[in-house]
């Protein structure tokens, strides 16, 4: 019996074509929610972001923010962290410095970028998100960096940050985590917490960070308006996210 349901926010839960979180999608959750199973948002959004999207309606059981390296419980408390440090930090904190690239860093209570380009501002809108302030790094723990980088210049990212996990959310832009970090170690944290099996588990995704939590758990589910590459990686492929892909889905599995 599956006790809890993750869901990828962006393109998940979130439709970028209306800015909405589809009526259907609400319905289905709530129901969700009412058969005593739990809802849990598995995100690479930074909390502060969701809090300012409509998501923020949403009732959740648990937060997997910044793709599952600071997770929270239902009243938004701390209960796992994976912080970038050493070289890697250093890195990306020269990287950032340096202004080699457009970089975004994360703290718990603080996100803010070098500088601005156009590829930031179109990245930023296709998730129907406002641009980020500039600021300056003063030492605070980082624990998600957003590349804006193009998929030819990603593998250059890559030999410079060996210790980190990086993956595309979009074709300007990547999140860098902990090698250690990703949607399925918040999530494994969060099964621990809660004593629930993998085989007790579901998942919603489109985005490459959500691969390896659709593979985890024990029925993946990609949207319709997923790549190819996320459909192949899923056990379901629903319809697509203003379509009613989520309730769906829930309906398929007898889950609602």
């Amino acid at each position: 019996m599956i006790k809890v349901v993750f869901f990828d926010v962006d393109g998940t839960l979130l439709s970028h074509s209306q800015n909405v979180v589809p009526e259907s999608t609400r319905r289905a959750l709530d129901k969700l929610r009412t058969a005593g199973v739990k809802v849990v948002a598995a995100t690479g959004r930074f909390m502060k972001e969701l809090e300012k999207l409509p998501v923020h309606e949403l009732e959740f059981d648990g937060y997997l923010t910044l793709n599952g390296v600071l997770c929270l419980d239902e009243k938004k408390e701390k209960f796992y962290e994976d912080a970038i440090e050493g070289l890697n930090r250093e890195s990306i904190v020269t990287m950032f410095e340096q202004k080699g690239f457009p970089v975004l860093l994360i703290e718990e209570e603080r996100m803010y970028i070098n500088y601005v380009t156009e590829k930031v501002r179109k990245a930023q809108e296709e998730v129907s998100s406002g641009i980020p302030r500039i600021g300056k790094w003063n030492g605070g723990t980082i624990y998600q960096a957003v590349i804006y980088a193009t998929e030819v210049e990603e593998q250059a990212l890559k030999e410079r940050l060996p210790g980190c996990k990086i993956t595309r959310w979009n074709k300007n832009g990547v999140d860098v985590v902990s090698k250690t970090g990703g949607k399925v170690a918040g999530i494994r944290k969060y099964l621990e917490k809660h004593g629930i099996l993998q085989e007790e588990t579901m998942a919603f995704g489109d985005g490459e960070n959500d691969m390896e939590m659709l593979k985890f758990a024990h029925i993946g589910v990609a949207m319709g308006n997923a790549s190819e590459g996320i459909k192949k990686s899923a056990d379901y492929v629903t319809a697509h996210i203003d379509a009613d892909g989520v309730e769906k889905a829930l309906k398929h599995f007898g889950m609602i």
